[in-house]
This record gives structure tokens, C-alpha cells and sequence, in this order.
């Protein structure tokens, strides 16, 4: 499921289509096949009431597996603006009219940079870099340096509580590119769907053609539904995918994107 939900936005779509096309098949048959039954004792089957017991339980289920995608996405959305943020303090503090460390600027910057190109483009943030980890090793070793100097501890204090919250941000926002909405909510969700056709097909079968109309309205929302939340499945992907520029804020001192990269090569 992680892997389907990595394709394109259109491409996703396509197979939803497929499996709106199958769901519909599905149900033609159930229809034809309670129609028959119709035919000979229309009693055996459910009253058409019956339909709102199993479509409650697939828009509840639908519900569970949207409230937690909005609430990954959220998660991310707040990971990401922590890592910005302990970036730019960071580098605040290493701009020439603060601790003036061109070494450490420079280190802050190519951590971002990476943190884009190797961490966020290639791998969608589903696992660490070893490049990033580089960087933040030579984050970390410009820090050592600046506290054997003369730096005030307090100042030293808030740079490595800045360092790490950087890191946990990291962390956060790897640990939810890896992770999403829990597989066997989606099998529930599709298993739904079908028992849900199921009882349309049910309780029209003596009504074929306001059966056909009734899957065909209720595929189609389904299909829809069910697209529209695994595109927003990962939040560093897809259309509501947050952007990578979250992490780059106005730094007159800090290194443009292309200098960085030529500066790390």
C-alpha cells in the first residue's frame, strides 16, 4: 500500500478508475443474482433500510482513515516549521553581526540544501541521508570548536538546545515520511465498499434499473472519496505535499542554493 500510494496524483486516479469499473461488475452480479431470487420469493430479502446499517459503517470507516491523514499531515506540517525554525536561529546566530563562524554558516546551509536534494526530492523523506548525517556531523563538530573558545555558556547553551531540536524535528518529520494510515484501515475500507454494493444490489432486486443508477451514484463517491484521501496520503507527496522551500527563510548572509551545492562539492 505504501508503494501505491507513491505513484502520481493521474496515475492513481487511472486505478481508482479501474477499481470504480470492477466494483461496478461486482455489483451488476449481485444485482442479477438477487433479482432471480426476487423473482421467486421477494421476502427473503432485506428491506431497503437495511442499506443505512452497512453504509454507516463504511463512511465511519472512511472517516477514521481521513482523520488520520489530515492529522499525519498536520504533524508534518508542524515538524517542518520546527526544523525551519531551529535553522534560522541557528544561523542568526553564526552570521557575521552574532558569533561571526563562517564555518558553522556555512555547515547550517549545506544542511539544508541536503536535507532537500537527498533527504526530501530522492527519498520523500521516508528514510535518512548519509549525506545529511555528514552535515550534521559537521554541525556538530563547528560547535565543539566555537565552545572551547570564549562564547558565553548561556549563548553555547541555547545553540545546542537549538542543535537539538533541529535533530528531533528531523526525526519527526523522517518518521512520518516512513509511516502511514494503517493498512488494514484501508482493507476495511474496501471491504466495506463491496459488502456496501452488496446490499444496493439487495434491496433493488425488483428494481434492476434503479439498481444500476443506485451503484453507479454510490461508485462513483466512493471512488472519489477513496482517491482524494490516498492522494493526500503522504504528506511529502502528492498533491497536498508540503513543500521543501519551508526551510529556507530570507538570510541576506546565508548561501543561495546553487552556491551551496558548489561549495559542498
Amino acid at each position: 500500500m505504501h508503494h501505491l500510494f507513491g505513484i502520481s496524483p493521474a496515475l492513481m486516479f487511472l486505478l481508482f478508475c479501474v477499481c470504480g469499473i470492477i466494483f461496478y461488475a461486482v455489483g451488476l452480479v449481485f444485482l442479477r443474482i438477487f433479482a432471480r431470487q426476487a423473482s421467486k420469493d421477494i421476502l427473503t430479502l432485506p428491506i431497503a433500510a437495511f442499506v443505512g446499517t452497512i453504509a454507516t459503517a463504511w463512511a465511519l470507516a472512511l472517516g477514521f482513515v481521513a482523520a488520520d491523514i489530515w492529522t499525519v499531515n498536520g504533524r508534518a506540517d508542524q515538524a517542518a516549521s520546527e526544523e525551519r525554525s531551529s535553522i534560522t536561529r541557528l544561523i542568526g546566530m553564526a552570521r557575521p553581526e552574532a558569533l561571526n563562524d563562517p564555518v558553522l554558516l556555512k555547515a547550517l546551509t549545506v544542511y539544508r540544501v541536503t536535507v532537500i536534494s537527498e533527504e526530501w526530492h530522492k527519498g520523500y523523506n521516508t528514510q535518512p541521508a548519509r549525506a545529511v548525517e555528514e552535515a550534521l556531523q559537521n554541525i556538530r563538530v563547528s560547535m565543539i570548536s566555537l565552545a572551547r573558545g570564549d562564547i558565553p555558556g548561556a549563548l553555547m547553551s541555547q545553540m545546542v538546545r537549538d542543535f537539538d531540536e533541529m535533530q528531533d524535528a528531523r526525526n519527526a518529520r523522517l518518521a512520518l515520511g516512513s509511516s502511514s494510515v494503517n493498512h488494514y484501515k484501508w482493507y476495511l475500507v474496501f471491504f466495506l465498499t463491496v459488502l456496501t454494493l452488496v446490499v444496493i444490489a439487495s434491496v433493488h432486486a425488483d428494481r434492476p434499473k434503479a439498481g444500476r443508477k443506485a451503484l453507479a451514484i454510490y461508485i462513483v463517491t466512493a471512488t472519489m472519496s477513496m482517491w482524494i484521501l490516498a492522494i493526500h496520503t503522504s504528506p511529502y507527496r502528492g498533491v497536498g505535499r508540503i513543500d521543501p522551500t519551508v526551510l529556507f527563510t530570507s538570510q541576506k548572509n546565508a548561501m543561495s542554493l546553487p552556491e551551496a551545492f558548489h561549495k559542498k562539492g
